[in-house]
């Protein structure tokens, strides 16, 4: 492990109690943005993946309202962070393979997994610009993916090497400014889209909510 991977995994995490689908879902997350900045100060991208995000709680709020989406199916995860929606993924009886590109968030993923009782969460580094995952998944599943217009033809390209024919891209946006301009890219590449807003509460306001833009995508026939 080299020394960033070593500071990021020494951060102190916070344990929360996430109620989602009558049950609480326990997660470990770095909640002080920064020393979360202070360790990564060297690094080329900043590991937001070791925080808890909204869109993360509606896509698993999503899943368990849709347990059909998953059940019994092989499942991709990208950019899984801290694993929330894997690890239920898992918990409802899909085959999961959850990826990152920081092997600290990989080991996160591993965690929440273990918390929750989910022994079967498979993980894998995965860089979309380098995309080496083999085989192809009936789903995708990505929260809060699209935020950096740069990288969206790398994630299409790995929607396209990934995706079963006839499976599904679930992704949950929080409506980043560049939400609009992915979902432009998707349709242009020949994907069909379509989206619905859930509510969920903020993370960092009382009482607050934040929208959460859920995106399902299948190619056109």
């Amino acid at each position: 492990m080299d020394n960033l991977s070593r500071a990021l995994v020494d951060l102190p995490r916070v344990r929360r109690e996430i109620a989602i689908g009558g049950r609480a879902w326990v997660v470990e997350t770095v909640e002080d943005e920064d020393a979360l900045l202070a360790a990564s100060e060297t690094s080329a991208q900043f590991p937001f993946g070791l925080m808890l995000w909204e869109s993360a709680i509606a896509l698993a709020e999503d899943i368990l309202a849709e347990p059909h989406l998953v059940a019994g199916k092989s499942v991709l995860e990208l950019g899984c962070g801290i694993g929330l929606t894997g690890t239920i993924a898992a918990h409802l009886g899909a085959h999961v393979t959850a990826t990152d590109h920081d092997g600290s968030a990989l080991e996160a993923a591993q965690r929440t997994a273990r918390l929750n009782g989910v022994s079967d969460l498979k993980i894998a580094p995965g860089d979309w610009t380098d995309w080496r995952i083999p085989g192809r998944f009936d789903v995708i599943l990505a929260a809060d993916v699209t935020y950096d217009a740069a990288h969206h033809d790398a994630l299409l390209s790995v929607l396209d090497h990934a995706l079963t024919p006839g499976g599904t891209v679930r992704l949950a946006d929080p409506g980043r400014t560049s939400q609009g301009a992915f979902r432009a890219a998707a349709k242009a590449s020949g994907w069909t889209v379509a989206c619905v807003k859930r509510a969920v509460a903020d993370l960092k306001r009382p009482n607050a909510t934040v929208d959460v833009t859920m995106l399902t995508l299948v190619r056109r026939r």
